[in-house]
This record gives structure tokens, sequence and C-alpha cells, in this order.
């Protein structure tokens, strides 16, 4: 960790200047001393130096004890039940988001923090912010389980519709033609509907997941396989189960979801 991670600009510059003005001092009184001189004002040069060293000393020691506190709060299986735990844990994403402006990574963490502590919506508004930066496969690699929480929240209660069953035969397809108008023509199968706003938004954040340069985990696979059901896409839903599977077989997917899947990506 650099020493000037997570420090403002002005925290920077003091503890340069302090650094310089100590170094200044400590050569001055070795002079006097040779020299036999009174060096009372090169100590005063001395505190000064220590002070204004002190204050971004402490703010890093602070960054990185919080950035400990991240790591912990980011390995959590669960999101804390205690509103005390839970606050404390927003006090130090906010002072690290804060301090994390320049820093993809940083955000990145963040924004799983929030992710961590059942923050999905803010999570998810950081990573974005992160995203448009087109950032490196490791900063998308953090980001994979903020995504994945999203699509999840937003694709919650969504029914899976049952498959539309193919016609087994030319006989069953003459069967279900739809009987001559008054005209004297087939009536026309009515245009797909347009897809809603959260099939949209659905649409928006699997395209983000599938697209990261990163290796996804079974429960991304998973979810972007119901996603894909939803969307109507049954062979792309498939090969997602089927890499959710390679990963994790014991990965738990909807049986709706596995059916609409295999049925509507083998017609």
């Amino acid at each position: 960790m650099n020493i000037f991670d997570g420090l403002y600009g002005y925290e920077k510059l003091m503890l340069v200047c302090g650094f310089v003005l100590f170094v200044f001092a400590l050569a001055a009184i070795t002079v006097m001393i040779v020299q036999r001189r009174d060096f009372k004002m090169a100590m005063g040069l001395i505190v000064f130096a220590i002070v204004l060293m002190g204050f971004p000393g402490i703010q890093a020691v602070k960054f990185s004890q919080d950035t400990v506190e991240l790591d912990r709060i980011r390995a959590q299986p669960q999101a804390p039940a205690d509103p005390a735990q839970k606050q404390q844990a927003q006090r130090v994403l906010a002072d690290l988001e804060r301090r994390a402006t320049g820093n993809p990574q940083l955000q990145a963490q963040v924004s799983d923090g929030y992710r961590a502590i059942g923050e999905v919506d803010k999570a998810y508004r950081l990573a974005q912010s992160v995203l448009r930066e087109k950032p490196s496969a490791q900063v998308q690699a953090t980001l994979v389980p903020v995504l994945t929480a999203k699509l999840n929240q937003v694709q919650a209660g969504v029914p899976i519709a049952a498959p539309v069953m193919p016609a087994a035969s030319a006989g069953s397809a003459v069967a279900a033609t739809p009987a001559p108008t008054a005209a004297g023509t087939a009536s026309a199968a009515p245009p797909p509907a347009a897809p809603t706003g959260r099939e949209r938004e659905i649409a928006a954040i699997a395209s983000q997941l599938q697209s990261t340069a990163a290796p996804l985990p079974a429960a991304s696979h998973a979810a972007l396989a119901k996603a894909y059901v939803v969307l109507g896409q049954p062979q792309q839903a498939q090969a997602n189960v089927e890499a959710a599977r390679r990963i994790d077989p014991n990965i738990k997917i909807s049986a709706a979801v596995l059916h609409a899947a295999k049925v509507g990506s083998n017609p």
C-alpha cells in the first residue's frame, strides 16, 4: 500500500512539507551543534514539522484500519441484522467512498461493501460510475457480486412463464391453424409484446454481467439463467445453467427456470 493512499490532496501536501521541514530542521540542528550555537529555534521547527506530518499520518492509519474493516464487511455471508453494526459499516464505507476518488479498485471494493450490508441500490450506483470509466479486469471482477445481487434484486418475484411447446407434427400444425375469417384469410398471430421497463433493466444488467472481463461464479450464471428465461432467450439460459453446474454441481436453480431453459432450448 502506498503511503499516500486514501489521503486528500491537502493531506499529501502537509505530509511532504512536514517531511521536508523535518529534514531541514534536523540538518540545521546538526550544524548548530557543531558550531556550538543555540538551536532552540530549530527545535521549534522540528515540533512544527512533526505536527504537519502527524495529522495526515493519523488519517493514513485510520484509512488502513478502514480498509481492513472493509475486507471484513465484504467477507460477511449475509447483511448484518444488528442495526448498530450496520450503521458502523455504513460510516466506514461512506468515509472510504469519499477517499476513493481516482481509485477505481477501492471504489469497486466499497461498492461490494455496500452490497454486503444489503444496500444493493447504492452499491449498483457506485458500480455504474466505475464501469463507465472502462476499468481493468480486476476491477470488473470485484464488481461481479454487485451486478449479480442487483440482477437478483430486479428479477425477484418475476414469474417464469411456461415455455411454448412446439407443434409435434405437420398434422398437428394444420389442426392448430386458425379458421379462416369471413374474408377467407387466416387471422394473423399477435405481435410479440414490447419489453417492459423491468425487462429492459434486466437485459441491461445481464449484458453488463455477461460482458465482464472476468470468469463468473456459479451464482452469477444462475442469475443469468433466470434473466434469459425472463427475456425469452432459453438457449442463453440453458448455457448459463450448464456453466453454473460445471462450476458448482450443487448450485440451487429454480425448477421453473430449469424447465423453461431446457424445453425452450430443445424444440
